[in-house]
């Protein structure tokens, strides 16, 4: 019964990273490749900090992986289970907007 009850408040603490908008429009383009802090923000059109500040959440709860190249700091996702389950999601999303 504890490993369920583990498993479920992982579970739970997944979901609310995912949770903040802008944090699903981060992965969003994360998921298309791997992106640089300063590309996602030029493609979210948000500023720098704002970006870095949300990766470091993903980043905390291994959802995104950091790699440095040269000044700047790439990310990917960690886990491309957790690609999919955004990307379910989504569909799901979107096909009750279109019923």
């Amino acid at each position: 019964m504890s490993d369920t009850r583990d498993s479920v408040e992982s579970l739970a603490e997944l979901f609310r990273t995912l949770g903040h908008p802008l944090r699903l429009q981060i992965l969003m383009q994360i998921i298309e490749g791997e992106f640089c802090v300063q590309e996602i923000g030029e493609r979210l059109d948000r500023n720098q900090p704002n970006i870095s500040q949300h990766l470091s959440v993903l980043r905390d709860r291994n959802v995104v992986t950091p790699e440095r190249q040269g000044k700047r700091v790439c990310y990917r996702m960690a886990d491309e289970r957790i690609a999919a389950i955004v990307k379910n999601a989504l569909e799901i999303m979107s096909s009750e907007s279109g019923q």
